[in-house]
């Protein structure tokens, strides 16, 4: 089984981040029923290692800066700090549960954490494409100034 620290403020900000429009017992309801179903499907993990996985799989380490150049514009890496990263990756996740089919918000939810655990979610796509855009112009890092 594999011990990780846990950091409970992830939770939190994902709670907080399914609230919308004041429907908190419908997020509630939402992350307790994620939390119950997830044992469920990887008899080997707790719920609680599944979302951090899940978590550990979308969340980005770069991101782009914009870097305008003789009327050309080039996206450029740059490091982002932790909170950045969790509040993009919460981000993605919410726009992609929100895209997904089923019907209730509690099966969209179940089955994006398990589809980022299992590294084939529109939201590891989305990170995929984030990079892959880092990677097309990496040949102009040099216009990239640290202040």
């Amino acid at each position: 089984m594999l011990k990780l620290n846990y950091n409970v403020s992830l939770l939190k900000k994902l709670l907080h981040v399914l609230v919308k429009n004041g429907k908190k017992e419908i997020a509630l309801k939402a992350f307790l029923y994620l939390l119950s179903e997830l044992n469920k499907y990887h008899s080997s993990y707790s719920s609680i290692e599944i979302i951090y996985k899940a978590f550990d799989n979308i969340r980005p380490i770069l991101s782009v800066q914009k870097v305008k150049k003789s009327s050309r514009v080039f996206y450029l890496p740059r490091l982002i700090n932790e909170e950045q990263k969790v509040s993009l990756c919460l981000s993605w996740l919410l726009k992609s549960v929100n895209n997904r089919k089923e019907k209730t918000l509690n099966v969209r939810l179940l089955n994006e954490f398990l589809d980022c655990f299992k590294g084939k979610s529109l939201t590891i796509s989305k990170k995929q494409a984030l990079y892959d855009t880092i990677k097309v112009n990496r040949p102009f890092l040099n216009l990239l100034t640290y202040r």
